[in-house]
């Protein structure tokens, strides 16, 4: 029923010689074990690096069977008393592998995936989800998520190069070709930007630990005192980074300097606002309890208030996040006013989400209506709430309060 792991154990005649598997690429097997092969990789990988040992994980993969996107799903049932996690992974039209997106062979994609799920085991996850296209500023803690996944797949193989391929030659094409290292001048900027995360986090890193660096910018700190860092930050109480809040926790630990920072801002043209002149992070906002927040969502401009096109469903106008600390346990409400009618005719319709600090759905509030509402029973600890468009393109005032009963 697909709802059990199976396992299969095939003794090798002299265990110290290698095994060696020859298998064609027109056969679907050549597509398993290259997936298999790159997660190996990428576990061993982190085992260098952190000393960690990562939980049970499997990859869903077939061809002519996944057709949307690849994605990681998080944790899925349990092996041997585990959490056990899991991604998907494209496997193109059936019968059309020839012109159609598949994944198998897609070392930086397979690699981008597990990457996710390297971060939420060891890290933190501070990303509800949803498509993530280039040349957009998105949500940033999306941004962050998306990005940091990128840089992850190109440190694992050491190459800036991060292409995403559809078909094969005479008839394939590039879906993402994004060099890391070089940049695109013409792509959007800011906390908001993937492209600017997994810019600047390659830059961190190059020099270091066999990372080629071919514009010699002033900072060498190599991915595993860089993962390691990010660990860190993750342990931290109520953590829900952006890239912002990580390169302030950089200079606070003293792995890099404000001034060198702001040097390899400059020189990959990034937004020097990237790093923060205090510990107040820009992202999420901190509302204390009661409290109350107001702002105006904007879905609909376009160009979006903050740069590059409009994104209804996560843009970086389209949504607002707030963290809440309780410090007993209770009710967590929260009561969001918007100031127009809140239908969608009227380009006014606002959600109201309620999260965990792992970015984990609690409450949801998404009527067409002038005030929304959510409400959870919670423990001592941190929580965010969002503000979003309801999707399809509005623009509205609101206040938010919150408070515990």
């Amino acid at each position: 029923g697909g709802t059990r792991p199976h396992e299969i154990a095939i003794p090798a005649p002299d265990p110290s010689a290698p095994v060696e598997l020859n298998v064609t690429d027109e056969h679907v097997g050549a597509g398993a074990l290259h997936i298999l092969d790159l997660l190996l990789l990428g576990v061993q990988t982190v085992k260098e690096w952190t000393g960690e040992t990562l939980p049970p994980f499997f990859s869903y993969w077939d061809r002519g069977v996944t057709t949307n996107w690849s994605f990681y799903f998080g944790h899925r049932g349990e092996l041997r008393g585990r959490r056990r996690y899991g991604i998907e992974l494209l496997g193109g039209e059936p019968n059309q592998q020839s012109t159609t997106d598949t994944d198998e062979h897609d070392a930086m994609i397979v690699l981008h995936e597990l990457g996710h799920f390297v971060m939420d085991v060891l890290s933190s996850d501070s990303s509800h989800g949803g498509q993530h296209p280039r040349g957009a500023l998105i949500d940033p803690g999306l941004a962050w998520e998306e990005g940091r996944a990128t840089w992850f797949a190109t440190m694992v193989l050491r190459s800036p190069a991060y292409q995403d391929t559809i078909g094969i030659e005479p008839m394939g094409s590039l879906r993402v070709d994004h060099d890391l290292e070089r940049g695109d001048r013409e792509d959007v900027r800011g906390m908001g930007s993937e492209s600017s995360v997994g810019e600047v986090l390659w830059d961190l890193a190059d020099g270091a630990d066999g990372i080629p660096d071919a514009d010699r910018d002033p900072i060498a700190l190599g991915p595993a005192a860089m993962l390691r860092a990010m660990m860190e930050l993750g342990r931290q109480p109520g953590s829900y980074p952006a890239l912002p809040t990580y390169l302030r926790h950089l200079v606070k630990r003293e792995l890099v300097t404000a001034e060198q920072l702001t040097d390899l801002l400059t020189r990959g043209g990034q937004p020097s606002a990237l790093l923060p002149e205090s510990d107040r992070a820009p992202w999420p906002r901190d509302v204390r309890l009661p409290g109350t927040a107001s702002a105006k969502i904007d879905g609909v401009t376009n160009p979006a208030p903050s740069g590059g096109p409009n994104r209804p469903s996560n843009g970086i106008d389209a949504v607002h996040v707030y963290r809440v600390e309780v410090t007993e346990p209770g009710w967590l409400a929260a009561t969001l006013t918007i100031f127009g009618s809140g239908l969608a005719a009227d380009h006014a319709d606002l959600d109201l989400e309620l999260r965990d600090i792992r970015s984990e759905l609690l409450d949801r509030s998404a009527l067409e209506q002038p005030v929304e509402s959510v409400a959870h029973a919670v423990e001592p600890g941190f929580y965010v709430l969002y503000v979003r468009d309801g999707g399809s393109g509005n623009r509205a005032g609101y206040e938010l309060k919150v408070e515990q009963r």
